[in-house]
């Protein structure tokens, strides 16, 4: 395997310079954003057609059926699923040739629809024991039954678990009663009391004639109650409850809940602190707190209080300190969320005021491997923070002078590279992969949900992509069959696509249906907006429906100068904007710290780099779809999208996304430019874990 290249902070520029993605200042980067976005002309490459009921692909001549109305010559038809066909043209042709053949095609009484399957240049650079109860029926003791003695010697105890330290547990015992009345024993009634005046039954029947039970539900953290047992006897028909125990009070305890710290990220002269906790949290007991800052995953102060804040007192000037805390009282002890991977700090997407806020989601899960996101795109090169989160996925790029594995489809998503002559491979798909799922492994950066597994799926080569094989790829990735490929071992449930057209393209179709019928099955597609600063709706695929589309902001909560806007934009999210590298971290330059590549052809070394645009955003958000689904596997896309617009957080305000905000409703949720708002991690996940689906 690769051996990872260490770098230190700083040397993270150095890496963006080497990559082309810098040409010496932030001014410089913001315009190889836009170059990068520069427009090549859209051609033709073939049709995407759908056939009427009865009538097949090959025609029985051989050939492509409608061939002889295309007046063209026209290779193999490829299935895309779901009824749509490719049929490439075998020789180029003009856009007037393109357009009569769709002018023939359209007259063919076999064909059901037609399109033109467009060569697109993508955007696809940098810019870019339970209680148990019985039914048992208690009647009015007969005179042959006389209820028996109480049960005595009535003892409980805070019955603490290691194996669930944060789950109450209380267990009482008791002697039986010394007179039965020539009754026999078949269970006993456990009740309980707030205030030992007003009663209710907490088991109804034990079922059992054993003198202990364990109880787990009814009962509240730290909160005293009181209990007494009565004994149920039976005689002939007749049964019968006998006297009441005396009372005992019991206040269940447990180990502490992890504190939620303010800031993860300090530097020299912050204080450490973290939310107030309440008896619940704090395991019904006194609770301390020590406090830990460390740089790149080395402990270098400490602070231990009862209280919610500290002083750390051995912080430098220059740096930046990861925090955590670990809360301990009598039962045990749980520590906040702690990231140890040295390049956390420059990750301001993650963590500061107009980020996802991702350190507050990873308090409730930071992903499942069960949870697949496949991201379309250029492919992924080999890298220690992502290997071992890489499923097997699918190469889709049909035309083997653009693949560079000289061939067509196949099952090796490898990123061959995509340099020009002018500029160097962007290793766009490896970046947009580490944004989502980066291992927390103490090396490199982390991504938004770094338990959940990524699916590499080759759909842009050298010069672009096109749409029908885009559509096939949508098909394969959400677990449709396409034709000639195997089926997908593990379809996903988040679709990536950080791909768009600098120059407006409508949605097609096909693509059209393809999304739809991901959407339908419950895997969400997020798309990235575009960045040529115009309407997002002219950005293809992000203006088909129903995606997730999303805009970039920078670390101000505004929306970056390179990013659509508009009509189309669902949220916003952090995409960098290098003109803000004064105010981000200095080793992130305003941008998004990712996985890279260091080879300019071919692959090389692997590394970490500096990219922004929506390509980053859109990944962000994907990642926030896995974590809440993580929590919420059963749920929808159309679920997943009212928890995203119900706890969207707010755009800075006086800014452009703030002053163009209107309001809206679930029936009308997109304001006038940058969204519902920017997506907030863990409010989403903690809404989506009390989300009630809806249908």
């Amino acid at each position: 395997m690769t051996t990872l290249k260490r770098f230190t902070l700083p040397a993270l520029l150095a890496i963006a310079l080497f990559a082309g993605l810098f040409t010496g200042s932030p001014n410089a980067a913001s315009a190889s954003v836009q170059n990068l976005d520069a427009v090549n002309s859209t051609k033709s490459v073939g049709v995407i057609v759908t056939y009427k009921p009865g009538f097949e692909s090959i025609a029985p001549n051989g050939e492509a059926t409608g061939e002889n109305f295309a007046g063209v010559a026209l290779e193999r038809p490829q299935d895309l699923g779901l009824g749509y066909t490719a049929l490439k043209f075998e020789a180029s042709l003009s856009s007037d040739q393109a357009q009569k053949v769709l002018r023939g095609l359209q007259h063919d009484p076999r064909i059901a629809s037609v399109q033109l399957d467009a060569q697109l240049q993508f955007s696809a650079a940098s810019a870019s024991a339970s209680a148990r109860t019985s039914s048992s029926t208690f009647v009015r003791p007969l005179d042959a039954l006389k209820p028996a003695s109480a049960p005595t010697q009535v003892r409980g105890i805070n019955y603490f678990d290691v194996k669930s330290p944060r789950s109450p547990r209380i267990r009482i015992s008791w002697k039986a009663p010394t007179t039965l009345n020539k009754a026999k024993i078949f269970g006993y009634r456990i009740e309980a009391s707030d205030d030992g005046k007003a009663w209710k039954s907490l088991i109804v029947n034990t079922g059992k004639t054993s003198t202990a039970v364990s109880i787990t539900s009814g009962i509240t953290i730290g909160k005293s109650a009181f209990y007494r047992v009565r004994a149920l006897t039976v005689l002939g028909a007749s049964k019968a409850a006998s006297a009441a125990s005396t009372a005992v009070s019991i206040t269940p305890k447990v180990a502490p809940q992890a504190p939620f710290v303010d800031s993860i990220v300090i530097t020299k002269g912050q204080s450490p602190s973290w939310e107030q906790q309440s008896l619940a949290e704090r395991g019904g007991q006194a609770v301390t707190y020590e406090a830990i800052a460390s740089v790149d995953g080395q402990q270098v102060d400490s602070c231990i209080t009862s209280n919610i804040s500290c002083q750390f007192t051995k912080l430098q000037t220059g740096y930046h300190y990861t925090v955590h805390v670990i809360a301990r009282n009598a039962l045990g002890q749980s520590s906040s969320v702690r990231v140890t991977d040295p390049y956390f700090s420059s990750q301001w997407h993650l963590y500061t005021q107009y980020s996802i806020h991702a350190d507050r989601a990873w308090r409730y899960t930071r992903g499942k491997p069960s949870v697949v996101v496949a991201v379309l795109d250029g492919g992924i090169s080999a890298h220690p923070d992502l290997d071992s989160n890489i499923v097997a996925g699918y190469d889709f790029i049909s035309d083997p002078a653009y693949s560079r594995d000289g061939d067509g489809w196949d099952s090796y998503p490898t990123d061959e590279g995509d340099y020009t002559n002018d500029e160097p491979s962007s290793w766009h798909g490896t970046h947009v992969a580490g944004i989502i799922a980066a291992r927390s492994n103490s090396i490199g950066g982390v991504g938004v949900a770094p338990g959940v597994k990524v699916q590499p799926i080759r759909v842009l080569g050298t010069n672009g992509g096109s749409s029908s094989d885009l559509i096939a790829a949508i098909h394969w990735a959400a677990g449709i069959s396409v034709g000639g490929v195997p089926n997908n071992p593990t379809p996903a449930r988040v679709i990536n696509l950080s791909i768009g057209t600098s120059t407006p393209t409508s949605c097609d179709a096909g693509t059209q249906a393809a999304v739809r019928a991901a959407w339908d099955r419950g895997v969400t597609p997020v798309t990235a907006a575009g960045n040529s600063a115009f309407e997002a709706s002219g950005s293809y695929p992000g203006n088909c429906y129903p995606t997730i589309n999303v805009t970039a902001t920078g670390i101000t909560g505004n929306i970056a100068p390179y990013a659509n806007f508009g009509d189309g934009v669902d949220f916003s999210a952090p995409g960098g904007d290098a003109d803000l590298a004064a105010l981000a971290p200095d080793s992130s330059e305003g941008m998004i710290v990712s996985t890279f590549n260091l080879g300019e052809t071919t692959v090389g070394e692997p590394s970490y780099g500096l990219q922004e645009g929506t390509s980053m955003a859109a990944p962000v958000v994907a990642g926030v779809v896995a974590l809440i689904y993580s929590v919420r596997p059963e749920l929808g896309s159309q679920d997943v999208y009212k928890i995203l617009l119900a706890t969207v957080g707010e755009f800075k305000e006086g800014s452009y996304c703030a002053i163009s905000a209107t309001r809206y409703t679930e029936e009308d949720p997109r304001p006038s430019h940058c969204g519902a708002g920017i997506i907030d991690a863990g409010r989403a996940v903690k809404y989506a874990t009390t989300y009630k689906k809806s249908g």
